[in-house]
């Protein structure tokens, strides 16, 4: 574990910041939608309803791919494991079970923010409460409104995940959490493939047969329906949405949006997940080998809705670490502009809303009323952020140097390549030697034996990353652009 003198730490300015946006987004919800009524906070469930009518087909012997509830006619879409874990739902009334999803969530929310600071090397009491105020403020974002709001499961998906990976390489069943949502709900699977593009290979073993034990699990006790889902159910995505809704925030739903019967080719589809999941995967996995965990994780994350064949707004709540990430890098950035980046992050994924004649609350940026021309972007923000992202990521990895140089952090860090080994420190591992290399920039987390400051412990290809201000020997070297370079004396 990493010695607590290198952890970060938020100070007064960070807590004052969060309890104030905590506030002003209770007070916001009370003043506008409530937390009660029919489109307040808490007040419709209707996903846990299902989930609760799902797993109670274990007891009743109802098909579960049959069913269908209130006059939106909602199925049942997911994988027959996720019924046997709904099964505890059915016992309880439906009131009980919408309050029991609804404090999960919250208790999700919270975690999934503390996991986000503490990625990033953060400790301590003030982060508890940074993470706390931050949750409260985040339920103004639109895919944790409306998670909240129906009663969904993204944040458990998403706490699976991101407590999974953002383990050090090489913890125990590390790919559990990754293999168990994917038996929920199919989209995380594409952290497999992340985990084998990051070659994370006993990583992406684990979740395999985590996977297959929850897709037997639900072949052996609801073989039916098992066969049910597997040869047919998981084909229509139709089940699922209108394919043309704006609510539909993938590829395939700015296709039909775009395409005038709103019906796009299959294979066109296809060729444009195929260049998204590619492009999303080379990004996340540079990012993972510069240290960016958190940003890898992230960048993964997003890319999940946009590969699937239909992706409601609710589905994006990868925007909770993504927000933390530009959070983190305004507070370390001097520049004067930095943190009107966290305000451009933000902006679109804020649940804005107006009200129909009717009365209904129409909530969500993609939702919004706009004239003819600016509709396709408009219905499309979600994507549009995610391809923003891209570039950024792919400007900061592999544009032209000086670009590269404006994007990073310009204090003065140390990184230390190992060569032909994982680590510098640590049982099993060899000590550095004058082959070992020493290169500019990264991030900290371990106490090395060299005494050349903190490095991360679990950073890819066996790169470690120095405290910025560690000293380093120079030994028959000179400087390059990225800082110091030269040989490490054997310890």
């Amino acid at each position: 574990m990493p010695e607590t003198d290198t952890f970060r730490r938020h100070d007064g300015r960070w807590v004052t910041f969060a309890v104030v946006a905590a506030a002003v987004a209770l007070v916001a919800h009370a003043w506008t939608l409530g937390f009660a009524g029919l489109y307040g906070l808490f007040g419709n469930g209707v996903d846990a309803i299902v989930y609760r009518h799902g797993g109670g087909t274990l007891l009743t012997g109802e098909g579960l791919y049959s069913f269908s509830l209130f006059e939106t006619s909602l199925p049942f879409t997911y994988p027959p494991f996720a019924a046997l874990v709904f099964v505890v739902l059915a016992v309880l009334p439906i009131s009980a079970t919408t309050a029991v999803v609804g404090v999960v969530n919250i208790l999700l929310l919270y975690l999934a923010v503390l996991l986000s600071w503490r990625i990033l090397g953060y400790r301590g009491v003030p982060t508890h409460v940074v993470a706390l105020g931050s949750a409260v403020a985040f339920t103004w974002l639109e895919p944790v409104r409306m998670t909240l709001w129906l009663g969904q499961i993204n944040l458990l998906l998403l706490i699976l995940v991101l407590w999974d990976l953002g383990r050090p390489d090489g913890s125990r069943l590390r790919g559990i959490g990754v293999g168990l949502a994917a038996g929920l709900k199919l989209t995380p699977a594409f952290f497999v493939v992340y985990a084998l593009a990051a070659r994370q290979f006993r990583t992406a073993a684990v979740a395999v047969a985590t996977f297959a034990a929850t897709v037997l699990a639900g072949s052996i006790l609801l073989f039916d329906d098992a066969r049910t889902f597997w040869t047919s159910a998981i084909f229509q995505s139709d089940r699922i949405g209108w394919l043309p809704s704006p609510a539909n925030q993938s590829v395939h739903g700015v296709l039909a949006r775009i395409w005038s019967d709103g019906s796009p080719p299959m294979a066109l589809w296809l060729g444009c997940v195929l260049v998204v999941g590619v492009l999303g995967l080379w990004c996340a996995v540079a990012a993972e080998r510069r240290g960016a965990r958190l940003l890898s994780l992230t960048i993964c994350g997003l890319t999940t809705p946009m590969v699937s064949p239909f992706s409601w707004g609710h589905h994006w709540v990868w925007c909770v670490p993504l927000v933390v990430v530009v959070l983190d890098w305004a507070a370390r950035s001097a520049r004067s502009w930095s943190w009107a980046i966290p305000a451009l992050v933000v902006a679109p994924f804020v649940a804005w809303y107006w009200t129909a004649p009717s009365g209904t609350a129409v909530i969500g940026t993609f939702m919004l009323g706009v004239p003819s021309w600016a509709r396709i972007p408009v219905t499309s923000v979600y994507p549009i952020v995610f391809a923003v992202v891209l570039v950024v990521a792919v400007v900061s990895t592999a544009g032209p140097r000086y670009l590269r140089q404006r994007l990073r952090d310009r204090s003065p860090r140390v990184e230390l390549s190992v060569e032909g080994q994982r680590g510098v420190s640590g049982a099993g591992r060899r000590k550095p030697t004058y082959g070992d290399i020493a290169y500019g920039r990264g991030d900290v987390a371990n106490k090395t034996r060299l005494g050349l400051g903190s490095v991360e412990e679990d950073a890819l290809d066996g790169r470690k990353f120095a405290e910025q201000g560690v000293e380093v020997v120079r030994l028959d070297s000179g400087l390059d652009d990225r800082g110091v370079e030269a040989p490490v004396p054997r310890a």
